[in-house]
């Protein structure tokens, strides 16, 4: 398949059916809940099927397109999951991660804003499409495409007390004026749009009339409108949050998740509430380890919310989803900000956020350079008259946003997909991962027989996932269930035993100097038998994060 594209709804829908129709054993699409609009929120299951349900099987999440218009996610999850499909059978990691393990997908979380981001005439929008927190609008500039021509651009308006000025490096970039810079000629620049109740005077920008933020919606450290905007009026309000909510409660397979958000070209980590110094030492061990292969793979930095990606240095943001999925859950969850167009002009070795608030303006130039040679036509435009209904003769022009900062040019969506994908795998190869050591029926007499089962977790996390997991108690430790037909009897042991955590490898990344490596990933039970031969059991394995084992046993 081409990836350099984008996908709107109906194109996202025909593709995975046509993936459903040619791959039937290894994909499954349910609709977990509707949007504010009613659209289905689809998600897919990926593994296969014939190895075992799902939900007895280790799992890795993966969302997109949480924000309207973040639409490069829903990209890159549908690249992901074209790659398991086509390649179950042919590579030998794949097939194997498959029939062992699976994938949950949701490519497009926000149907309703990525709808209106793709349209003719675009309206972008944070999230989701209601009005909030109010009804009605609110006096001050919106956004929107006023000339029709199928992109939000910027506005500039000639001011002798405006904070901008045409560069002295490219007559196309505009630069800001001097702290003491007197006698130029100066301009303000605003978002194009309309104004709302405008009293000829006064330009204010206004409050975002459609002010979700579904990032902010989630059930951690939520916090009211007044102290988190977009959090909605209580956690889960939103209908593709509480989808999302409601699924992944219900589903404790799950051990490790990527959300696909846009710009920046990052892999963020938790938490985003409080500094590294306050969490489980093993989980952030594990956490920059994990976060540490992402970086290696991509080529994307790993960074901490709370120390390196804080819009504010004196605020936090709450109510976030891998917050949520780590906090609550023990899930080693990572928002993987996609695409980078400073980066790819060749300005490396930022403090993101500070360097959005303020950098040199030589960095701006080597953009535009780099979107001259690199990006699509459009990608900035140059600054035209335009006759605006109430301020007048303005100008209009500056980046078309959409494909150049939020997402990539469309010739470079499949290559940025494409390199994310060994990331979104290598979470599958990490997860705990339940095997038979041994499984020995001994007879002791006529009719009296010994079982003795070991069982190991081969995977690199542990049975529980994370230290946090445990904590919160989220989920149950291996045990076995036995099912015993009459005519056999237990003589010693139990039909329903607990074997305990199975630690994995991540536990020994701690360890100083010398390392010791005891089979704390190993568990062992034994049963004594009074059957006939010839008679079965059945015994079931179970973790709620690393899988289940079904087998029978023959006394013979």
């Amino acid at each position: 398949m081409d990836f350099n594209r984008y996908f709107n709804n109906k194109e996202l829908k025909a593709t995975i059916n046509v993936w459903i129709e040619t791959y039937p054993k290894l994909i499954r699409m349910e609709t977990i809940g509707r949007s504010h609009k009613g659209r289905p929120i689809r998600l897919l299951t990926i593994t296969n099927q014939d190895t075992g349900p799902d939900t007895e099987k280790p799992a890795v999440w993966i969302d997109a397109n949480l924000h309207a218009t973040e639409i490069a996610g829903t990209t890159t999850a549908l690249n992901l999951v074209y790659f398991l499909l086509s390649e179950y059978g042919k590579d030998e990691r794949i097939t194997d991660l498959l029939d062992r393990s699976v994938y949950y997908v949701i490519p497009r979380v926000n149907p309703d804003g990525a709808k209106l981001a793709m349209e003719e005439i675009p309206q972008y929008v944070r999230s989701g499409v209601r009005p909030y927190p109010w009804e009605d609008k609110q006096e001050g500039l919106h956004s929107e495409d006023i000339d029709k021509d199928g992109c939000i651009l910027q506005m500039r308006i000639k001011d002798p007390n405006g904070d901008w000025k045409v560069s002295t490096l490219d007559s196309r970039l505009m630069e800001r004026r001097d702290p003491d810079e007197q006698g130029g000629e100066y301009y303000r620049i605003l978002p194009e749009g309309i104004l709302e109740d405008y009293d000829g005077y006064q330009i204010k920008v206004a409050r975002t009339h459609q002010g979700l933020d579904f990032n902010r919606n989630f059930p951690i450290d939520w916090r009211p409108e007044a102290d988190q905007r977009g959090a909605g009026p209580y956690p889960t309000s939103e209908p593709e949050i509480k989808a999302m909510v409601d699924f992944i409660t219900s589903h404790p397979n799950i051990n490790t998740a990527i959300t696909y958000h846009t710009f920046s070209g990052a892999i963020l980590r938790p938490p985003s509430t409080f500094s590294d110094d306050e969490m489980d030492a093993n989980d952030l061990w594990v956490y920059k380890t994990i976060g540490k292969r992402g970086t290696d793979i991509v080529g994307y930095p790993t960074v901490s919310v709370y120390h390196e990606f804080r819009y504010h240095p004196k605020q936090v943001i709450s109510g976030v989803f891998d917050d949520w999925m780590y906090s609550h859950l023990g899930i080693f969850a990572f928002t993987v900000e996609l695409w980078d167009i400073v980066g790819r002009a060749g300005i490396e070795d930022r403090k993101f956020i500070e360097w959005m608030r303020d950098h040199p303006h030589e960095d701006d130039l080597k953009i535009l350079q780099w979107a001259d040679e690199n990006a699509a036509e459009g990608a900035y435009v140059e600054w035209y008259k335009y006759e605006h209904p109430q301020l007048g003769a303005i100008e209009l022009g500056g980046w078309n946003r959409m494909y150049t900062w939020r997402n990539p040019p469309r010739h470079f969506m499949g290559e940025e997909a494409g390199k994310n994908v060994p990331f979104a795998l290598a979470l599958g190869q990490m997860l705990p991962k339940l095997e038979i050591h041994t499984l020995e029926v001994e007879r002791v007499t006529d009719n009296t027989y010994t079982l003795n089962l070991v069982v190991d977790n081969t995977g690199f996390l542990p049975t529980y996932t994370s230290a946090q997991g445990k904590k919160n108690a989220a989920l149950r430790d291996v045990h076995v269930e036995l099912e015993i037909p009459e005519g056999v009897e237990i003589l010693n042991g139990r039909p329903k035993t607990h074997i305990g955590n199975l630690e994995g490898r991540s536990n020994k990344i701690g360890q100083i100097f010398i390392t010791a490596s005891p089979t704390d990933n190993r568990g062992r039970l034994e049963w004594t038998f009074k059957a006939e031969a010839g008679s079965e059991i059945k015994l079931s394995i179970i973790s709620d994060r690393a899988g289940t084992i079904r087998k029978t046993v023959t006394f013979e």
